[in-house]
Order: structure tokens, then C-alpha cells, then sequence
């Protein structure tokens, strides 16, 4: 087992590591406010200093046009000048270079990348930032960090949700590794390319598939699963993508240029009636007055920009049709303006997900839905080409018949999914499949790819490749009406307490801009221009410290400490856990969480919300929920975006139980802890890999895999 004694200096390392990430949070702050604030900024000090409103309007909108491609500027000029060019090694965590690395991240996270997924103009900014990236190359997911290290071949297509980081914190250090993919490769749905894995030229990543470190995929081959193997080779395509020239491709550049600077202003346009209406309230004078307002603020702003993605899905796009489309040709682009949309109000009004006001929606952007589906957070889906049945549920993060780009062509196919079909989280359903009735694809996991296998009612499967599992019998102690067949006094009820559900994050948001615009209006009438933009990230900082104490309180106040529960779906313990759940996922982890990645402030806001977590543990992950049902050993790593999972729907009853991660363990990018399971003390999980309820990985034992094995 790795001991303490093995990282000599590392308690002073960590201690100044966390003082400088402190001051390095005032530029990263600093950065995300500038974004956020600036266009609202303009607009209301010209509003004050009695310019007319259209002109006013007019600057606004201008400076929203302008914050992006700044921005961009500023974080590349930033990754030179901070780091340089990141090369190969092994580096002590919260060292010199660490503190280097971490402020580069931290910068980059700032720029909207994924606005840029899936156009010519996102290659681009991977190039300015050092990596080696050649023609035509299709890339759909913002996921590549240790840019200088990352080589990536004419001609390939990178999915979306794909993670190709080079690098990786274990063993108290920071590991950087090349990745390089070749020459009209594709990489699928959420797959993973660990360092030093290399897809030689026309190779193939399946869907939800883990390429090991130093692992080489031979040219032409096909490769799939958690760790991949060869499963077949691949065939020629039918047909070459149409021919583009230099001037072709110059204009679909500024198109889609043109595109990623306007569209985020149709929608975040929504925000100004409601920052009108609370600049008019003074709190100190009308405290009563303007916390009532605020929830009314949160729900048009959710309502408009719902409003708006149906009108502009329908008048850009009209029905999608199932077929082959060319890359960048016509359809793909007003398809992927309208996969955009969708992506935005993600992001814009996620608290609409996972409540009764989601279905209506998809069905208004054309999803076939049966009656009490129950959708979360789905991802990269086509709303046209997705029917699901009756009583299925789709958990958290599930991707769901997402479009497949290869070879300079877009695949769009009907999904669909039988009647009380479950979905877990983080699954990946790809396009065109066909799920029976009944059936069950697990956490972390993949229907099979033949239509026969994926189609058999009542099938239960899990993992990448997929296994099936023995015929489930249901444990479901609830009533139907407590779980598939609610009363119409549930529904209401339930409906009353999501109002609050949806409209309160988005609230927040709309506050903490009001409330920086006063403050900031108020410093440049005392202390001058410069002066407020000075104290423009201290100020932002400030907001965001009360947000997260004010989530903390909410937590506490509404739910107390968790203990091993099971309630199900419909019942008023579900819905203020879901409630608390919203304000930590959807307003502080984008305002404040996702910047203390990486630092010692994330652990210690953790501890508050009643994880017990250990001295000097790196977290760059925000993917916890019951809080006190955590433990987390010392000086343990989690990676970017694994989960912590005290919880899972069964039979939509709704149960969550202890886990337990001892010291100096390591858990992968994408990795999936599952509640009721230990790792003993320096235990390691491999990223995307599963560790199941009710296992135990043994002290100093590493572990891959979906479901995880021993290696």
C-alpha cells in the first residue's frame, strides 16, 4: 500500500498549493464573470448613463459577439505564457508544475467549447492551444486537455462524449501521456483513450470502450468494450463525402463562426426581463418583495427559452428524417444548429430535466413519448427519431440515440424503446436501436449491437460488451401508484414542488448577475472604470460564496443527514431530494464547484454538505449526491468525471446506501463507485470502469472493467 512516507514534502506542497489556487481562482473567477456579466453590464450602464435602449440593446449585443472570441484569446495567450508546451512526465501533485497545469485547466474550462462541437472551428481552437490535429477532422466533444501531447490524423472523427485527457492524477502525481489517433479513425460515444494508446490509421473505437494505457489499436481494425478487444475489421465506406475547396470551406467556417456567436444571444436574451425587474427592487428596502420575485424571474426565463427552442427547432429544421447526410452539407448544419439548442438549454435550464414539464417539451420538439415516462438528463438525442414506451425511465447522463458521424457522413436512425424499458445511468443507446419491452440496460453499459438481442422483452444487460444478466424479479415493495401508475393528487403534488425545482437554480443565476451589476454599477460611479473591473472577480467570488452557503443551508434545512433510504418515486421524501439536488447540480456546481476542481476548497465544501473525506485528496469530479453517505480516505484521487453513486433508481423506488473508498486509492476519468462497495486502501479502478454494489476491491489491487475485474 502506498503510504504517506512515500510522498515526502506533500503536506507543504498541499498547503501552498491551496493559498496560490486561491489567488489563481481571482483570474478564473475573473474570467467567468467577464463571460457571463458583460453583455447585461453594458446594457444596463448605458440604460443608467440615459442612452436610448435600442442603442443600448445594440452595444449589448456587441459585446456579447466579442466576449467569446477575447476570451479565447486571452486563455491561449494565457496556456503559453503559464505552461508552455506540455510535454510527457510524471509530476508531483500540488507541485510547481501541478499548480501551472491546474490554472491552464481552469482557464481553458472557461471558453464554451462545446458550442463548438462538431464544426470546423473546434479543431481549430485544439490547434491554437498546441494540438497536432490534421484535415477534415470531425470532432464532437470538448474533452482533450493535455493539448501539446495529442496528435489526431486526417480524416478522423471523434465522438461526442469522448475523452482523450493525456494525463491522469494516481500515486500522488500527475501522469502525462501521448494519445494519438491516426488517419481516418473513429472514436465513439463516451470512449475513453487512456496515455500512451495509440489507433493506427483507419482504426475503430466502438461506443462506451476504454483503450488501456499503451494500448494500440492495428490499422484497419475494429476494437469495442471496457478494456477493448478486436471485434471485427472494418469496411470501406460506400461513397466519399462531397469535395470541398478553399473557399467552400473558408465560408462554412464564418458560417458556423457567425452561428456560435448568435445563437447563445437568442437564448440568454431571455434573462433581461427578469434582471429589469430585480435592478427596480431594492432588497435592503423590500427584502419580502424581492425574494418573492425572484421565483417568477426563474420561471420565465425557463419558459422563454423553452418557447424558443421549439419555434426556432421547428422553423430551422422542420421533422428530421432517418437517413445519411454529408458532413457540413445543408441538413447537417440546421440539424447540428438545432443539436446546439438543445445542448444550450442543457446547460440554460437544466432543472427542467428529471420533472414532469420535460415530456411536454420533447413532445413539442417532436419525441414520441407514452404516458408517465420518466426522462432525466439524456444527452445527445435526435427528439424526432426517439420513441419510448409506456412507464420507462431514463436516469441521469444516459445518452440516447445519438446521431454517428464517420467518414465525412452524419447517421440519423429511429430509436426506440419498449414499454417500461429502464435506462441507467451514463448508458449509451446508439442510433437505430430497437429495445423490447420491459427491457434494462444497466449503469455504465450498452445494448448489444445485433437488432435480435436488443429487441427480446424483458432483457436485462450490462456492461461494454454487454452481458445478459438472469430475468430480474421486481423487489418493488410500493404500491403502483407510488411508482408507475400515479394518482391525479400525486401528479399535482408533485407538479407544485417541481415549480420550485425548476424555477429556483435559474433564479439564482439571474440574482447573483443582478446583484453584480449593482455592485459594480455602484464601484464605478465611487471609484472609477478600472477600479470596478478590478473588483469585478471579487465581487463575483463574493456571490458565489453566498450561493454555495445558501445551497449548504438548503440541504440541511430540507433534507438533514442522510442515512440508507428507500422511498419511492412518487413520494414527498423523493421530490425534496430531488429539490436539494437541483440547487447543488444545476446552480452551484456551474457557478462556483467546477472551478474549485482540482483545488483543496472542493473537498473542504464537501465536508460541509456531510461527505467525510480525508487530508490532501484531489476530487475533479462534482458527481456526488448524499453527501453523508460518503467516506473518502486519504490522499485518494478521483478523476475528471467519475461518479460517486449513492444512489439508483430500481423499479423507480429510489435507494441509496454507504460506500467507501479508502486511502491513497485511485478512481478513473469516467469510472463508475456504485453504494454498498469498498476499495481498500490504495485499491485502484481503471477509468471508464464499474465497481458493482456489494463488492469490495482488496487492498493495493487494480481493477478494469465494466462491470470491474481484477488485472
Amino acid at each position: 500500500m502506498r503510504g504517506a512516507e512515500e510522498r515526502p514534502g506533500e503536506r507543504g506542497r498541499h498547503a501552498r498549493a491551496g493559498v496560490l489556487q486561491a489567488l489563481g481562482l481571482y483570474f478564473v473567477l475573473g474570467f467567468r464573470a467577464f463571460e457571463w456579466v458583460t453583455p447585461y453590464l453594458v446594457y444596463f450602464l448605458l440604460l443608467e448613463k440615459e442612452y436610448p435602449a435600442p442603442g443600448a440593446a445594440g452595444w449589448a449585443a456587441a459585446s456579447a459577439l466579442a466576449v467569446f472570441p477575447l476570451l479565447l484569446l486571452l486563455v491561449v495567450g494565457a496556456k503559453w505564457l503559464v505552461i508552455g508546451r506540455v510535454r510527457p512526465g510524471r509530476y508531483p501533485l500540488w507541485g510547481g508544475y501541478y499548480l501551472r497545469w491546474w490554472l491552464v485547466q481552469a482557464l481553458v474550462s472557461v471558453l464554451p467549447l462545446d458550442y463548438l462541437a462538431g464544426t470546423p472551428l473546434l479543431p481549430l481552437v485544439y490547434r491554437l492551444l498546441g494540438a497536432r490535429i490534421g484535415k477534415d477532422v470531425h470532432i464532437a466533444t470538448n474533452h482533450l486537455a493535455a493539448f501539446d501531447v495529442i496528435s489526431i490524423g486526417d480524416g478522423a472523427c471523434i465522438d461526442d462524449g469522448a475523452s482523450l485527457l493525456g494525463h491522469a492524477v494516481e500515486g500522488g502525481e500527475l501522469v502525462i501521456g501521448p494519445v494519438r489517433v491516426g488517419r481516418g479513425c473513429f472514436v465513439g460515444t463516451w470512449s475513453v483513450l487512456r496515455e500512451g494508446a495509440v489507433m493506427e490509421d483507419g482504426a475503430r473505437l466502438e461506443d462506451l470502450s476504454l483503450l488501456p494505457r499503451g494500448a494500440r489499436i492495428p490499422a484497419g481494425e475494429t476494437w469495442a468494450g471496457s478494456a477493448a478487444r478486436r471485434v471485427a475489421r472494418v469496411e470501406a465506406a460506400a461513397a466519399r463525402p462531397p469535395a470541398r475547396g478553399p473557399l467552400r470551406r473558408a465560408s462554412i467556417a464564418l458560417l458556423y463562426a457567425a452561428l456560435v456567436l448568435v445563437l447563445p444571444i437568442l437564448l440568454l436574451s431571455a434573462v433581461v426581463p427578469g434582471i429589469a425587474l430585480l435592478t427596480r427592487i431594492d432588497p435592503a428596502a423590500h427584502p419580502l418583495l424581492y425574494l418573492a420575485a425572484a421565483p417568477l424571474v426563474g420561471a420565465s426565463f425557463v419558459l422563454m427559452v423553452a418557447t424558443e427552442v421549439v419555434i426556432l427547432k421547428w422553423l430551422i429544421v422542420g421533422r428530421v428524417r432517418a437517413g445519411t447526410y454529408p458532413v457540413h452539407g445543408g441538413f447537417y448544419v440546421r440539424n447540428w444548429i438545432v443539436d446546439r439548442l438543445l445542448a444550450f438549454s442543457l446547460h440554460f435550464i437544466a432543472p427542467l430535466h428529471a420533472t414532469l414539464y420535460l415530456a411536454p417539451w420533447y413532445r413539442a420538439l417532436g419525441a414520441k413519448l407514452g404516458r408517465f415516462v420518466e426522462l432525466s438528463t439524456a444527452t445527445s438525442m435526435t427528439p424526432d427519431m426517439l420513441e419510448i414506451g409506456d412507464g420507462s425511465t431514463i436516469a441521469d447522463e444516459a445518452s440516447l440515440g445519438p446521431a454517428r458521424v464517420e467518414g465525412g457522413w452524419m447517421t440519423v436512425a429511429a430509436t426506440r424503446l419498449g414499454r417500461r424499458t429502464f435506462i441507467g445511468n451514463s448508458a449509451v443507446v446508439p442510433s437505430g436501436a430497437v429495445l423490447g419491452e420491459g427491457s434494462l440496460v444497466g449503469v455504465l453499459s450498452i445494448p448489444p449491437t445485433r437488432p435480435g438481442e436488443a429487441a427480446r422483452p424483458g432483457a436485462s444487460w450490462l456492461g461494454s460488451p454487454p452481458i445478459l444478466l438472469p430475468r430480474r424479479q421486481s423487489s418493488n415493495p410500493f404500491p403502483e401508484e407510488r411508482t408507475f401508475r400515479p394518482t391525479r393528487r400525486l401528479r399535482l403534488a408533485r407538479g407544485a414542488v417541481e415549480i420550485l425545482r425548476v424555477t429556483l437554480p435559474p433564479a439564482g443565476f439571474i440574482m447573483v448577475t443582478t446583484t453584480v451589476l449593482l455592485a459594480v454599477t455602484e464601484l464605478w460611479d465611487r471609484l472609477g472604470l478600472g477600479a470596478a473591473l478590478l473588483l469585478l472577480p471579487i465581487v463575483y467570488a463574493a456571490c458565489c460564496a453566498a450561493v454555495l452557503l445558501a445551497v449548504a443551508l438548503a440541504k440541511w434545512t430540507v433534507m438533514g443527514r442522510y442515512r440508507p433510504f428507500s422511498r419511492p418515486l412518487w413520494s414527498a421524501f423523493t421530490w425534496r431530494l430531488e429539490f436539494v439536488n437541483a440547487l447543488y447540480e444545476f446552480l452551484a456546481t456551474p457557478l462556483a464547484l467546477e472551478a474549485l476542481q482540482g483545488t483543496p476548497l472542493l473537498p473542504w465544501y464537501l465536508r460541509l454538505l456531510g461527505a467525510r473525506i480525508g487530508r490532501r485528496v484531489y476530487i475533479h469530479t462534482t458527481g456526488f449526491l448524499e453527501w453523508d453517505l460518503v467516506e473518502i480516505g486519504d490522499r485518494t484521487a478521483l478523476n475528471e468525471d467519475c461518479v460517486i453513486q449513492t444512489h439508483l433508481f430500481e423499479d423507480r423506488v429510489l435507494k441509496a446506501s454507504r460506500l467507501r473508498i479508502g486511502a491513497d486509492c485511485d478512481v478513473g476519468t469516467c469510472a463508475v463507485v456504485l453504494y454498498d462497495s469498498e476499495m481498500e486502501d490504495g485499491a485502484r479502478l481503471d477509468a471508464l470502469s464499474l465497481l458493482m454494489k456489494g463488492e469490495t476491491l482488496p487492498a493495493a489491487t487494480a481493477w478494469s472493467g465494466i462491470p470491474a475485474a481484477w488485472r
